[in-house]
């Protein structure tokens, strides 16, 4: 089906002021500073209701020990996929639907897309999906357990602009870190945006890590058969190009002297 509505793409390049994370970005990330809603467990009140536990809905500080354990074991129990920044499900859905010996888990903010991604998978019956309406760096930082993802899928993410806003960004090391940390060895992250510069961008920042391989263009079969997102849809009916990176998750990350020494 043809896709209908503009899509926003604020300036639609990256613009050379744009810095990679630095020591103050990565002391505020490390603070908590920039998640979206902010940190709930400083919330007056609880967030939107969920499903009654143990419906495969997790929000950190509002979900049981208990449902926090039953996520860990299910993350744990087989391959298992990320998808930070979900929206209405369309590409998770799908491979959890082609996929059923995975497990996957959809983190989107936004409650009313999370709570369409857990219908339609309860309509689809399908028990091999998690959902999750917490910042995904909270989600990381706290719930997921370590090398239990096999892939994470970054779909076209906000490059945040404006500089205060810096600290909102998903792409940057500190968190990649993090997210590095949580998946196993061999791993996949993989990263795709509309935005001119931001290639070049995030390749800065994964390599900043030490914890990823370089960009392999080959890891592009994996997702041959995925369906595009909703924004990468209006993307190719509009002829905007969409650039993709892949990188494998190291055994182990290496350090800034080893890197400079196998460039030499």
């Amino acid at each position: 089906m043809p896709f209908r509505g503009e899509i926003r793409r604020g300036p639609g390049a990256l613009p050379e002021t744009v810095e990679h994370a630095g020591e103050e970005l990565a002391e505020a990330y490390a603070r908590g500073k920039g998640l979206l809603g902010g940190d709930p467990r400083l919330r007056p009140h609880p967030g939107p209701p969920m499903p009654p536990e143990p419906a495969p809905w997790i929000r950190v500080g509002e979900s049981s020990p208990e449902q926090v354990a039953r996520f860990q074991e299910f993350l744990r129990a087989g391959p298992a996929e990320f998808e930070i920044g979900s929206r209405d499900g369309r590409l998770i859905l799908d491979r959890a639907r082609r996929l059923p010996e995975r497990r996957f888990v959809a983190c989107e903010v936004r409650y009313k897309y999370v709570r369409r991604v857990f219908e339609r998978a309860a309509e689809a019956g399908l028990a091999n999906l998690w959902v999750s309406d917490s910042d995904a760096r909270l989600l990381v930082r706290e719930v997921i357990p370590e090398q239990s993802l096999d892939v994470v899928h970054v779909l076209m993410p906000d490059p945040w602009w404006k500089p205060k806003h810096a600290v909102r960004r998903i792409v940057v090391a500190p968190f990649l870190c993090d997210l590095a940390r949580r998946m196993r060895p061999g791993g996949v992250l993989r990263i795709e945006t509309d935005v001119a510069g931001y290639p070049e961008f995030i390749d800065a920042e994964v390599a900043a890590t030490g914890w990823f391989e370089p960009h392999d263009p080959s890891l592009v079969d994996l997702f041959r058969e995925d369906l595009p997102t909703r924004r990468q849809q209006w993307c190719i009916e509009h002829g905007v190009p969409i650039f993709r990176r892949y990188y494998r998750r190291r055994p182990r990350p290496v350090s800034e002297e080893e890197r400079d020494a196998a460039t030499r």
